[in-house]
């Protein structure tokens, strides 16, 4: 009878041993889950969470624009007849060559040489009529009534002079500057008026190429930034220029500011009105560039898991561009920081780590 009671109280032992161990089985398999680990796993869990890691590298934010321009010339005019009456010589030729005050054209003159010695000789008398009349002032035997009639006829007459030789000046077409002729439009012989058009006179000593930057681009773009051009005008060559000018303002329009570029046109290679295909490399500011797996996104911003002294801080920034792999990016890094590539998903502010990788540089 004893025997029985002792076998039913171990029966009641064993059977409350198994539902206790029931109950918490997930609690005992993770026991023995750790109990049965090698040494070095458990060891590098008491040492953090292994982690891959990368360390943050500088990156200049430099573009690169391609663009369409058309060239002008330095200087460009069109010549215009600067009085009426027939062409009694006319030098100009397509591509020809003149220097400032070179002769392009002369009108025919004959009258406006004879007012110019009209006038000349009306000035002269004029003149000798004032001196002789100074002179008699000066004894007593003139008035000064008398006296200043004759500076005043002086005066008129000295007038009439200058402009007769305005009118003959105006009989002959000067070179405005040194420059290049293109066709004409007439050739001697022919009567034209005032402002009739003569024809296209440049100054190709440098082409200036003009294009619309977008607005987005103007803090990257100064004067005398570089620029390469080419243009179907001159097959298999390039030029190189310099930004000249840059527009006061942008369109409202189209949002682009109107830039001029100066190409040195020494060799005479280059036509107005050509078009170029320009390309420039615009510099940008220096940003933290990291791995994209670095970045993660939560709380609605872009976040980057930085390790220091082997404890993780999570940090937010702003995707600036991707290039290569990397992602530049703005916010607080500096070159050399660790940010964790693999290994995220149990991170956590404070988290202790073990970078399983070690990268040079900077230690953990």
């Amino acid at each position: 009878m004893t025997s029985f009671w002792k076998q039913l109280v171990i029966c009641a032992v064993l059977i409350a041993g198994a539902a206790l161990s029931w109950q918490n089985r997930e609690g005992l398999m993770n026991l023995w889950r750790a109990s049965a680990a090698p040494a070095p796993q458990r060891q590098a869990q008491a040492d953090g969470i292994p982690v891959i890691a990368a360390q943050t590298t500088s990156v200049q934010d430099d573009r690169s624009l391609s663009t369409i321009g058309t060239g002008f010339a330095f200087r460009s005019i069109t010549l215009r007849a600067p009085a009426s009456g027939a062409i009694t010589e006319f030098n100009i030729a397509p591509g020809r060559n003149f220097a400032q005050g070179d002769i392009l054209m002369r009108l025919e003159d004959a009258d406006e040489r004879f007012a110019v010695s009209l006038a000349q000789a009306r000035l002269n008398q004029a003149s000798d009529e004032r001196d002789r009349f100074s002179r008699l002032q000066g004894s007593g035997v003139a008035s000064a009534s008398r006296l200043e009639e004759v500076q005043t006829n002086f005066q008129v007459a000295k007038i009439e002079f200058e402009r007769a030789e305005e009118d003959l000046s105006n009989r002959v077409l000067r070179a405005p500057f040194d420059g290049i002729t293109g066709l004409a439009s007439v050739e001697i012989g022919d009567r034209i008026a005032t402002d009739d058009t003569i024809g296209n006179y440049d100054d190709r000593s440098s082409i200036l190429v003009e294009f619309d930057l977008p607005e987005a681009l103007l803090s990257r773009v100064s004067i005398g930034l570089g620029v390469t051009a080419r243009t179907p005008s001159v097959e298999g060559r390039s030029f190189e220029g310099q930004i000249s000018a840059i527009d006061s303002r942008i369109n409202p329009t189209t949002r682009t500011a109107r830039v001029r570029v100066a190409i040195d046109n020494t060799a005479d290679l280059l036509r107005p009105g050509a078009s170029f295909a320009l390309q420039l490399d615009l510099p940008g500011d220096t940003f933290p560039a990291v791995p994209e797996l670095a970045l993660q996104f939560a709380d609605g911003a872009l976040k980057v898991w930085r390790v220091t002294e082997s404890v993780t801080e999570q940090v937010e920034v702003r995707l600036v561009r991707r290039r290569g792999g990397l992602v530049i990016v703005d916010g607080p890094l500096s070159e050399g920081d660790l940010v964790v590539v693999e290994g995220t998903q149990r991170l956590r502010s404070g988290t202790k780590v073990n970078v399983l990788n070690a990268p040079e540089g900077p230690s953990t």
